[in-house]
């Protein structure tokens, strides 16, 4: 073997030496194989059942059982406990109980609820004629007016009662702080809060309750993340490990991935995570299984892939829409457009935009719109959807009439069309709407003249040919862009 040789030898096992450092295996996908045992500690002893601690801190109980990921031990099984441990004088509860009781209730984690603020008052209710009188007022004149507006309510209020007690603005701020058992030491805090404002002080704590429990939903979830695995893919129809045993149940979203990869680079190992390639829906569950459909992809699912619970799924979508009138051949609209449920079957939107619009005349007349509607789409797919739509706006029209004076009208003109969404990227559709208007209906064309409560309406001014007619008859497309905030990075 000649020199040459050698060295060429050399240079290929040296090449395959690095491609062998720079190898990549892929790891199993994680999957949530059991409930979380949890320990939910309630407020000190001392503390009365009716206060806000224990509330709260019996909503996250309820809510964490709920959600089926949890096997909470709560505030009874721990009264228990602390019965037969004869604990009940060492108060609620010491750093050297903790690890005691939580090996007795066989759970690695506590969860505690922290009260950082609350309050209830009575707030002055938003009054738009006071506003106004207060417009016409310099800062002397209101500050005068404000100060014996104050007296004249002290004195005329019963002591008992709290002023605007029918208007209570509530605030709730919390953190939900998880422990480990064995150490104490914190590993993790999540801030929930809840405000309401209105209604007496029960009606208006109950709703600041419901909101705090939104809130609560969302960090408990985010607390203990449900993972698993594509256990088979034939089209958009895929089967997933875990139902509705760890709380998989319709309408959950997973986010997909391939899987990630582990790779030596000489003594270190680094782990790769696996691109995302699509979002799944969860249609039904049975107890340790679930089917669902592939909502949304931008690249090819596969059996044994990773799926991960979507914490925030998409439930609203923004866009910019441009009409084009087919009869007449021109762009006559432009509207900013919110969609609702945009990944769902069923949707609905609202819009504001502006245009302009043909009289009998033949005079093009301002617009200003507002309006919505809803969608339900009979053809899904990952990436294609056609769908009918009823559309509702109302155009408010502008123009003079023949004597100067700056005159509007309401018009109404229902719409029913077809509309197809094509998904351009992960986050961006284009989206095409075709369809047919109604004439519509319209108001008497009038104005206005004065200001504030001496504002006065007239009927518009025409000559002998009379008032303009609007006819919003017609076909009609409309193209528009679409965002989804899919909070999906790689």
């Amino acid at each position: 073997m000649t020199v040459k040789n050698l060295l060429m030898l050399n240079q290929i096992l040296l090449i395959l030496f690095s491609l062998s450092l720079l190898s990549a295996q892929t790891i199993a996908p994680e999957v949530t194989e059991e409930k979380k045992r949890l320990l939910v500690l309630a407020a000190d002893k001392g503390i009365p059942d009716d206060a806000i601690d224990r509330k709260v801190s019996k909503i996250v109980a309820e809510v964490a059982s709920k959600l089926g990921r949890y096997e909470v031990i709560d505030r009874n099984q721990l009264k228990s406990i602390l019965n037969e441990l004869a604990l009940q004088r060492a108060g609620f509860i010491d750093e050297k109980n903790i690890i005691e009781l939580g090996g007795i209730a066989s759970a690695k984690e506590a969860m505690k609820v922290q009260i950082n603020h609350y309050s209830q008052k009575g707030v002055p209710p938003k009054d738009n004629d006071d506003d106004d009188d207060d417009d016409d007022r310099g800062f002397w004149e209101m500050l005068v007016y404000e100060s014996v507006k104050g007296v004249i309510r002290m004195a005329t209020t019963p002591e008992e009662e709290e002023p605007y007690a029918n208007n209570m603005e509530t605030i709730i701020q919390a953190d939900i702080i998880l422990l480990n058992i064995e150490t104490g030491i914190t590993i993790s805090i999540y801030p929930i809060s809840g405000t309401h404002t209105g209604g007496s002080r029960g009606k208006s704590l109950g709703i600041a309750l419901d909101v705090l429990k939104n809130s609560i939903v969302r960090s408990l979830k985010e607390m203990y993340v449900v993972q698993s695995e594509i256990l088979e893919a034939k089209g958009s129809k895929v089967t997933l490990l875990l139902g509705s045993d760890l709380g998989v149940d319709k309408g959950t979203i997973y986010e997909i991935s391939r899987l990630d990869k582990k790779r030596t680079i000489g003594e270190r190992e680094i782990i790769i995570p696996g691109r995302t390639v699509g979002l799944v829906r969860i249609n039904r569950s049975s107890g340790d299984a679930s089917m669902g459909t592939v909502i949304r992809k931008w690249g090819r699912v596969k059996t044994g892939y990773q799926a991960k619970e979507m914490l925030d799924p998409p439930r609203g979508s923004i866009g910019f829409s441009l009409r084009l009138n087919h009869d007449e051949q021109r762009i006559d609209h432009g509207d900013i457009l919110f969609q609702i449920n945009p990944l769902s079957r069923w949707g609905g939107f609202f819009y504001l935009g502006g245009g302009s619009i043909f009289d009998s005349r033949n005079d093009l007349d301002g617009v200003f719109s507002v309006g919505g509607g809803f969608i339900y789409r009979f053809f899904y797919t990952p990436q294609f959807n056609l769908g009918g739509v009823v559309d509702l706006p109302f155009l408010f029209v502008n123009r003079d009439d023949d004597f100067g004076h700056s005159v509007s009208t309401i018009l109404l003109a229902p719409q029913l069309g077809l509309q197809t969404e094509i998904m351009i990227n992960r986050k961006l559709d284009f989206v095409i709407r075709g369809g047919i208007s109604s004439p519509g209906s319209y108001s008497t064309w009038d104005y206005t003249e004065g200001e504030g409560e001496d504002v006065e309406w007239f009927d518009a001014e025409w000559d002998e040919r009379g008032e303009p007619a609007l006819d919003a008859s017609g076909m009609y497309i409309n193209f528009s862009i679409r965002y989804l905030d899919i909070k999906i990075d790689y």
